[in-house]
C-alpha cells in the first residue's frame, strides 16, 4: 500500500504562521491535498493552544513566531492536539535547525522554499505515519551569502519579475504559470524576505544580493 493509500481520508489540518499572507498560500496549496479536509489557522502558540482541538490530524507549525518559538511551544501544541502530527516549518534549511526539530520531537521539517510538489509529498508522509525530514536539507534551495534566506530558481524568477512592477497576472504569463501558483511563490518570498510588499522585497533583494539581470533590465 502506498503512503497515499494510507494518509487519513479527510485530515484536519491546522497551520501556524505569523505572516497570513503566508498561511494563505500555505492553504492554496495544501487543500488540493486529496487526503485534506477541514483546515484551522493560527497565528501565534497561544492562539493554536486556544483551540484545543482533539480532532486535529496534522500541525504546520512555523518555527519563528512572535512570543514563543514554534520549538519552544511544540509540547504545549501537542497537548492541545493531542492526535496531531506535528510538522515544524521554517525558513531555515541549516542541518542543526533539523536535528533540533528532531531533538524537540517533531514528525517532520519542511522548509519554506519548499515547492507545492514537496509540500503536498509530506503531508502524505505525515499523515500516513511516517517521518518527514529532509535528506539534504540544501537539494533544491538556492542561496546567496551566509545570511540570505532560502530560495527556489522559480521563487527567483518569481521576485526578479514581481521587482520590476509586474502585477502576478503578467507574472504567471511570463513564467507559464497559473496565477494561484504565483500567489503562493510571492507569498513564500515574502516571508523569507520578511516583508509584506513589492517595494519592501525589492529593497530586501537588493539588499541580500539577490538581484538577478532580469531586475536590472529598464525594459
Amino acid at each position: 500500500m502506498s503512503a497515499l493509500q494510507s494518509a487519513r481520508p479527510n485530515a484536519r489540518l491546522l497551520l501556524v504562521d505569523d505572516h497570513a499572507l503566508f498561511r494563505t498560500g500555505l492553504r492554496l496549496i495544501v487543500q488540493d491535498h486529496p487526503s485534506v479536509g477541514a483546515i484551522a489557522e493560527a497565528g501565534s502558540i497561544a492562539d493554536a493552544c486556544a483551540l484545543q482541538r482533539a480532532d486535529i490530524d496534522l500541525v504546520l507549525l512555523d518555527i519563528q513566531l512572535p512570543g514563543m518559538s514554534g520549538l519552544d511551544g511544540l509540547r504545549l501544541v501537542r497537548q492541545a492536539c493531542p492526535q496531531a502530527r506535528i510538522v515544524l516549518v521554517s525558513a531555515s534549511v541549516a542541518p542543526d535547525a533539523v536535528h533540533e526539530a528532531r531533538a524537540r520531537g517533531a514528525d517532520g521539517f519542511l522548509p519554506k522554499s519548499a515547492n507545492a510538489e514537496d509540500i503536498l509529498e509530506a503531508i502524505t508522509c505525515a499523515l500516513s505515519g511516517q517521518p518527514c525530514f529532509p535528506i539534504n536539507s540544501g537539494n533544491s534551495a538556492t542561496t546567496r551569502g551566509p545570511d540570505a534566506p532560502s530560495l527556489t530558481a522559480r521563487q527567483l524568477d518569481v521576485l526578479s519579475l514581481l521587482c520590476t512592477g509586474k502585477p502576478n497576472k503578467v507574472i504567471a504569463r511570463d513564467l507559464g504559470l497559473s496565477e494561484n501558483t504565483v500567489r503562493v511563490h510571492v507569498a513564500a518570498i515574502f516571508a523569507q524576505l520578511g516583508v509584506n510588499s513589492r517595494s519592501a522585497a525589492l529593497l530586501a533583494a537588493q539588499r541580500l544580493g539577490l538581484s538577478t539581470p532580469q531586475l536590472h533590465d529598464p525594459l
